[in-house]
């Protein structure tokens, strides 16, 4: 799909398998630990790779250290706080289409100043306002796209700020602002979340809103074209979003805001063993790093519900990604039905040539389009099976998605 090369497409690389999920029960293990060395032993001894072409690629685990300047630094608590902000369908399963694409200005879910809120903001004064903000993270939903049926939006996202003296004062202004750029715009309530600051035009079916909880504040903007203006409607909208919203935030532990300069962006190890992408031609727009639950759906395509329902069926607890996406799971098991998932026939997509040398742990995908009745390939995917780590790997290049593969699997076995 043009444009969207560097992310994983949904179609061709989760199988649509039939899971019977409560798509609120997330990945909830914390990425803990510290060093250079990924956490568990070894199931197999290190294998003899002197027969594999992995090319130029990087094959020997690195270490990834601190962040190198503060912005570094909030954009890798971006990627931890997105494991933390709710997706609009555990809100509501009508939520069915990632609408970020419609939404964002910014190539990426990161919020480090106006830009990442993209086409929500209109006003000019946030930077100024939000000027200690310390990183935020915005998801994008509808229940589907725009310019059909009528349907309903729900933009929401969450702010860090340094503590919560500074969210209590930042939060009334941006609404104040926000409330003022129509004449026709009303303050409403919203009754059990006194700190919430909202604002609606009775003759539009919208409702901005932002509270404080804590050191954070939620930034909402709900559109429902599904029915006239109707205020308690809205409002109650707004009331179930923070009623699945805060207790997320409950759980997350934020860095404190002098150490992230030099924060470590490897706790684990894991980065250090993923194929980092190129400085030249990186993979994606948001930087390389690692998430443990929601954030991952900013990989894919068109992310789904089931997604989530995915990665917990299988102990997926560490998803790391660069030129490749590395998925972790509690057991060897796990990894390797999650492999046997992915390799499954696909409508959208054919066989292709897999490196030999790696025999059945490595299935590879041509996928397809059709233009002018012809069947064309898009690019080329390719699933890797180390003991618990399943790997997605893509590029429109067969030769150099197979360097790529081999060089991946040679960091993932590597002592």
């Amino acid at each position: 799909m043009e444009g969207e090369s560097v992310l994983l497409n949904r179609g061709a690389s989760i199988t649509r398998v039939a899971v019977q999920a409560a798509v609120a029960v997330v990945v909830s293990a914390a990425v803990v630990g510290c060093g250079s060395q990924v956490s568990g032993s070894a199931t197999r001894p290190e294998p003899d790779t002197s027969n594999l072409d992995f090319g130029n690629y990087q094959t020997q685990p690195r270490t990834v250290g601190n962040a190198k300047s503060l912005n570094q630094g909030r954009a890798w608590e971006a990627q931890r706080l997105a494991d933390y902000v709710a997706m609009p369908f555990e809100i509501d399963p009508a939520y069915v289409y990632d609408n970020r694409k419609e939404t964002l200005v910014h190539p990426t879910q990161i919020v480090l100043n106006r830009k990442g809120l993209g086409k929500l903001i209109i006003n000019d004064t946030f930077d100024e306002v939000a000027e200690d903000l310390v990183a935020g993270w915005l998801n994008s939903w509808a229940t589907e796209p725009s310019g059909g049926s009528p349907r309903r939006s729900l933009n929401l996202s969450v702010l860090i700020f340094p503590d919560a003296k500074t969210a209590e004062t930042v939060a009334p202004i941006l609404e104040h602002d926000d409330f003022t750029y129509n004449t026709d715009n009303e303050k409403v309530s919203i009754t059990k979340y006194p700190k919430t600051y909202a604002h609606w035009r009775p003759s539009v079916s919208s409702i901005g809103s932002w509270t404080v909880h804590d050191r954070y504040v939620i930034f909402m903007k709900l559109d429902d074209e599904t029915r006239a203006p109707d205020l308690p409607s809205l409002q109650a909208q707004v009331e179930r979003a923070l009623e699945v919203q805060i207790p997320l935030l409950d759980k997350f532990v934020p860095t404190p805001s002098d150490q992230l300069e030099r924060v470590p962006l490897d706790p684990t190890g894991l980065l250090g063993r993923t194929l980092p992408s190129d400085p030249s031609a990186p993979a994606r727009a948001q930087p390389d790093g690692y998430f443990t639950g929601r954030g991952a759906l900013s990989l894919f395509v068109d992310p789904d519900a089931e997604l989530l329902s995915t990665f917990t069926k299988h102990g997926i607890d560490l998803i790391s990604f660069g030129d490749t996406v590395v998925f972790r799971s509690t057991t060897a098991a796990g990894a390797k039905d999650l492999f046997t998932e992915w390799k499954a026939p696909d409508e959208d997509a054919i066989e292709a040539p897999a490196p030999q040398e790696l025999g059945d742990a490595v299935a590879c995908r041509a996928n397809t389009y059709e233009s002018q009745g012809e069947v064309k390939t898009a690019d080329h995917i390719c699933y890797l099976q180390v003991d618990r780590y399943a790997v997605q790997i893509r590029d429109k290049n067969l030769q150099d998605l197979h360097q790529q593969v081999a060089a991946q699997y040679v960091l993932l076995t590597r002592r």
